[in-house]
């Protein structure tokens, strides 16, 4: 009887989707790997800029629906990385589309999320965001486009392998994160430390579910 009343149970939250990162290093950014920076490419530091961005499919936060929203999480990765734990510094951008009560609950989410990282939270904004997607033969290699109108463009393309299969890495969870390049990657909010315009460099793909008994979105 527990465990089918346990197989029942709802969480307060949970939203799933696709996202998409971008960040200044080369594929495939050594974050992934927790090696150094870099320090060429990042004004003589082992630190880096990214930008997640989340194309929520279904969600709801206790009784508000949060399907078909995005949410946009801007970053600096401080100096002295990996040695330097936390720290982290980032905006939120939540989709303008979202009324009162879903703009909070996705900031109630992404808040815990990014403090589950040792991260803190500058700024709250709302931006006009697009997320468009377009499959490469067939899937699930894809191109992306992402927008915060006036703030942040993203173009990218997928690496694939010679019989054009997407090339992914595993995450430290072992799940399935593909990889791309950038071919337009510019973020000019001056309220982030640091911002960027940088082309060619790492871009993952991958899909994700968060609640609260999960608050890593790589899978």
């Amino acid at each position: 009887m527990e465990e089918e009343r346990m197989e029942g149970e709802k969480f307060e939250w949970q939203i799933s989707g696709e996202g998409t990162a971008a960040c200044t290093s080369p594929p495939v950014c050594p974050a992934y790997w927790g090696s150094p920076f870099s320090k060429d490419l990042h004004d003589g530091e082992s630190q880096g800029e990214s930008l997640c961005s989340f194309n929520i499919k279904e969600g709801y936060y206790q009784d508000v629906a949060l399907g078909g929203l995005k949410v946009c999480l801007p970053f600096n990765v401080s100096p002295g990385f990996p040695e330097v734990k936390g720290g982290w510094t980032a905006l939120l951008f939540i989709d303008s589309k979202a009324d009162d009560e879903q703009a909070k609950a996705l900031e109630d989410i992404y808040g815990k999320c990014w403090a589950a990282r040792g991260g803190e939270m500058l700024k709250v904004k709302r931006g006009k965001i697009s997320f468009t997607k377009e499959f490469v033969n067939g899937g699930p290699a894809a191109r992306y486009e992402v927008e915060i109108s006036g703030v942040y463009r993203l173009k990218t393309q997928p690496l694939l392998t010679g019989e054009g299969k997407p090339r992914y890495i595993n995450s430290a969870r072992g799940g399935i994160i593909n990889i791309g390049k950038s071919e337009v990657n510019e973020f000019k909010d001056r309220d982030l430390p640091r911002t960027w315009n940088r082309s060619g460099m790492n871009v993952t793909y991958w899909d994700f579910t968060l609640n609260p008994q999960n608050l890593y979105w790589m899978p």
